[in-house]
Order: C-alpha cells, then sequence, then structure tokens
C-alpha cells in the first residue's frame, strides 16, 4: 500500500504559552475492484415502436419473453431484476391522440467475479435466444464494468485512517521539536466522502456473438482529508 501526506492548510492561535496548530492530511491508496457490473436490457423493437394499441396476445407473448428471461438470471444468482413496465408511445395533433406503439423497459443488474464470466456470457447467449423469437423484443449490446464497491470504499477508508492514527507520536515529536513545546493531538476527524479516481474502462465483445470479454482491470485511487489539531505549551 502507497501512503502519501500532503500539509494542508497551517492555522497557528496563540493563547498566552499555549499554540493551536490545525492541520490536514490527504492520504490515498490505490486498489483493484474485484466486482464487474453489468446493465443488461431488453427494450421494444422497431415493430413494437410502431405497433399501435397493443393486443391482449401480443402483451401475453411479452410478458411470457421477460419472464423466461427472468428465470434464466435466477439459475444464474449473478444478475438479479424482475419489475418492467409497457407504456403507450402518444401522439398529439390538435385535439386527437393516437397511440403509435409501445416503449418497454427491463433490467438485469449482475456483479460478479471474473471467474463467473463465462456464466454471464452463457447467460446472455440464452438470453439472446429468446429475444429471437419474440419479434417485439430487442436486446442492445450492454456494457461491463470494474467498479469498486461500497463495502470496499469503507474498508480502505478505514484502513488508512487507521494507519494515519499510528503516525500520530512521530507528527506530535515532529511540531514539538519545531515549535520547542510539548504537542499532543486533538480533534481528529476525516470527511465521509472519499475522492475516488477510477480509471475508465470499455468492454470489449466478440463480432459473431453477445459474448463479452472482461474489461482490463485498473486501480483505482481513493483519497480522504484528515484534519487534526494540535495543542502546543510550554515545556
Amino acid at each position: 500500500m502507497k501512503l502519501i501526506v500532503l500539509i494542508g492548510a497551517l492555522v497557528n492561535i496563540i493563547f498566552a504559552n499555549e499554540l493551536v496548530i490545525t492541520k490536514t492530511f490527504t492520504l490515498n491508496q490505490e486498489t483493484e475492484a474485484k466486482f464487474l457490473f453489468s446493465d443488461i436490457s431488453v427494450i421494444s423493437s422497431s415493430k413494437l415502436r410502431n405497433i399501435g394499441e397493443l393486443s391482449d396476445k401480443n402483451k401475453d407473448k411479452i410478458i411470457n419473453t421477460i419472464n423466461e428471461i427472468i428465470n434464466e438470471a435466477k439459475n444464474t444468482d449473478i444478475c438479479k431484476g424482475g419489475s418492467f413496465y409497457i407504456n403507450p408511445i402518444i401522439s398529439y395533433d390538435k385535439d386527437s391522440r393516437k397511440t403509435i406503439g409501445q416503449n418497454i423497459n427491463f433490467n438485469l443488474n449482475c456483479k460478479f467475479t471474473k471467474n463467473d464470466l463465462n456464466i454471464y456470457n452463457n447467460l446472455l447467449s440464452n438470453i439472446e435466444k429468446h429475444i429471437a423469437k419474440n419479434e417485439l423484443l430487442a436486446l442492445p449490446q450492454p456494457s461491463l464494468n470494474y467498479r469498486i464497491t461500497e463495502d470496499e470504499i469503507n474498508n480502505i477508508k478505514e484502513e488508512l485512517f487507521d494507519n494515519f492514527l499510528s503516525t500520530i507520536s512521530n507528527i506530535e515529536d515532529k511540531y514539538s521539536n519545531l515549535v520547542d513545546k510539548k504537542c499532543k493531538a486533538n480533534n481528529i476527524n476525516y470527511g465521509e466522502s472519499p475522492k475516488i479516481y477510477p480509471m475508465p474502462l470499455s468492454a470489449k465483445a466478440q463480432d459473431s456473438t453477445m459474448s463479452i470479454s472482461a474489461p482490463i482491470q485498473d486501480k483505482t485511487r481513493i483519497d480522504i482529508d484528515i484534519v487534526m489539531q494540535l495543542h502546543c505549551k510550554q515545556l
């Protein structure tokens, strides 16, 4: 782990023989995301967007396909979803109202490790087969990205803060020598919103199928700001 400390603002306040120093330290750590994330969407085909009113038969056909896809996802345990909606596309011309077609929105939210990439691609392939049987639906190419999770961020924040606490005695000694007083740390805190600097990643699809290759796994840098006061008194 690489630990970098940057010196922030320095404010000196003198009350008799006491000196109060307020400092901001910025610490950071680089980490590799462990999980891949993807959203698999099912949308209206051109035919559905121009179909006009939706018949019961076509509505049932859409629902059956979506249910088949939901069951495929349940079998993998890496993608979750289930709710979807169908909304009419309305055109207004003066006082007339006309239904042009239908919009459908359905998403599967996927989270998995690189070891489960084959499971994900098999799921995509099976979904593609179901969509191919239903001319009312379409399957856009999904994206696939590494992303650091909230739990991973919180763990790194705690690790950075714990490492900083282990250096406090050295900081106290340093400033005690600089100002020729006895300095003790006080009022130590860090912000709740760490700064995160991920590298943009993109997935590459193979030409013949919708099978997706894992993106290059790069590092993410997480920064936290720690504010600390040093109360220094005459020896």
